[in-house]
């Protein structure tokens, strides 16, 4: 019966940590990417103003580039069910599909870029190194956003 208590207790005190690990994320992914920026980067209302600017007009260029990834998606999806992969239009749609998410990330780096210029020297450099990586690995399956 000693053992079943210990363990009845050992069940409780991992259910309450799980509990608080899961409330500590959830209650910080639920703050809009604007205040984790704010708060992150230690940014005045003067830079994430700038940086909010920067993010709106960079958004017309981020939804071609998205929109063009998509259809160059589907004309991919499209002609592999139509011939295979062996297709001469294969080629070069996945060429064109291969160049817009080469456009895409250098477009994307030049505004990371821009957005770090607006920071403080040390938060700039730790803000590329968080979000330059991203690029690289990002599947172009929709914008980001800066979180």
């Amino acid at each position: 019966m000693h053992r079943l208590a210990r363990f009845a207790l050992l069940v409780v005190v991992v259910a309450a940590c799980a509990y608080g690990v899961t409330s500590y994320y959830t209650g910080r992914r639920s703050e809009d990417q604007w205040t984790w920026l704010r708060l992150e980067f230690h940014l005045n209302t003067a830079q994430l103003t700038r940086i909010h600017a920067l993010h709106a007009a960079f958004q017309p260029v981020c939804a071609d580039h998205c929109n063009r990834v998509a259809a160059a998606q589907l004309r991919l999806t499209a002609l592999e069910q139509a011939g295979g992969k062996s297709s001469p239009e294969y080629a070069a749609t996945a060429v064109e599909w291969d160049a817009i998410k080469r456009e895409c990330n250098a477009a994307t780096l030049r505004h990371l870029q821009a957005v770090a210029q607006v920071m403080d020297p040390d938060q700039a450099r730790r803000y590329l190194a968080m979000m330059v990586p991203r690029i690289a690995r990002s599947d172009h399956q929709g914008p980001r956003g800066v979180r």
